[in-house]
């Protein structure tokens, strides 16, 4: 049932998005006008191409350079705009960030707000970014534990994300009444890190996506009576 559900709902969900593509439109459209652009609009602008272009390239290799002619922007451009790359950085993992928590709030609406329901719609939502793509080395997620530095941005927002979806475990396995709403919370958490961390090919990304759910489901029924 889950793999049927998991498959259905991947390929409903294409790896490049409406908005990426949406985008573009708006690169193209405003090349030859930047000038009359408002700054925030700008930085969106460089942020979604940023993310097309990690589709397709390993974050680690940022380049301005191809940035640049991701966006039309010139370098200097990109630079006045974001004022450094540890802060165009830091500008876009805080994009990946709101749009992770977007899904946990989706994944709330359409469980109901029931907190079994939420905590499995929580991983289905996992197991479907992992079936609907196949595996590229710059796929845009922050990464777990792929920068040595501890203080890299992406690094640092990844920690702060993982922090955050731990709370909002513990808070659901506690309005499920779990025997150890910690313990859930931890043996869920642990699933989610490994499940969110790059994988060596596509075959392996989908078929820890077949499985994920199953084993989220039995997970929980062994912490919460129905």
């Amino acid at each position: 049932m889950w793999k049927a559900m998991v498959d259905e709902l991947a390929q409903q969900d294409e790896r490049e998005p409406d908005s990426l593509r949406g985008a573009r439109s708006v690169i193209r459209r405003k090349n030859g006008r930047h000038s009359q652009a408002a700054t925030g609009d700008l930085r969106n602008i460089i942020l979604e191409a940023a993310v097309a272009l990690f589709y397709r390239e390993p974050i680690e290799s940022l380049n301005l350079d191809r940035l640049a002619d991701q966006t039309g922007f010139s370098k200097s451009r990109i630079y006045r705009i974001f004022g450094s790359r540890k802060a165009f950085l830091e500008a876009y993992a805080d994009l990946l960030c709101d749009r992770e928590r977007a899904r946990w709030r989706e994944a709330g609406h359409r469980s109901g707000e029931e907190p079994v329901q939420h905590l499995l719609e929580l991983f289905i939502d996992v197991a479907v970014e992992l079936a609907s793509y196949d595996y590229q080395p710059g796929q845009p997620q922050l990464p777990a534990g792929q920068f040595a530095d501890e203080d890299h941005p992406l690094r640092l927002s990844r920690t702060r994300l993982g922090r955050e979806f731990r709370a909002l475990l513990i808070r659901l396995a506690i309005a499920a009444n779990a025997v150890d709403a910690e313990a859930l919370a931890d043996t869920l958490m642990m699933l989610w890190e490994n499940a969110t961390g790059n994988f060596k090919s596509g075959s392996d990304s989908r078929r820890v996506a077949q499985r994920l759910p199953s084993l989220v489901d039995h997970i929980i029924k062994s912490y919460v009576m129905l």
